[in-house]
């Protein structure tokens, strides 16, 4: 049988992410500034409180208005707060399996409970 991979092998390393509380329009600009699509948000104790989406960005903008409208939103008001969290040891097959059962696009990947990555 050959090796299945686990996720510390495949998945993007420390990506990058921001703080619940910055605004979203400076959210927005760092998901254009390294070309991402999921943006892990972060709270005051760096851990985890949600995933903010190229999807959420489009639902916040209302037709006529671009994300700069928003107002005084931010990062967190806006993230997906349930979401996947997985450990970076385990099988990129478990993985992949549990996020097409589940119908999602992207987990984040843990070691010792804090962000190690993201698979997207």
């Amino acid at each position: 049988m050959r090796h299945m991979p686990v996720l510390a092998e495949v998945m993007t390393a420390f990506p990058v992410h921001v703080d619940e509380q910055m605004p979203l329009v400076k959210a927005a600009e760092v998901m254009r500034e390294h070309g991402c699509h999921h943006l892990p948000v972060m709270d005051d104790a760096n851990q985890v409180v949600g995933l903010l989406t190229t999807e959420e960005l489009r639902l916040a903008e209302t037709p006529g208005h671009s994300i700069e409208d928003a107002g005084e939103l931010t990062a967190g008001d806006l993230c997906r707060r349930q979401l996947k969290q997985v450990d970076l040891h385990t099988r990129l097959d478990v993985v992949l399996m549990g996020m097409a059962d589940q119908g999602i696009n992207a987990v984040l990947v843990l070691k010792q409970d804090k962000l190690a990555g993201i698979l997207t």
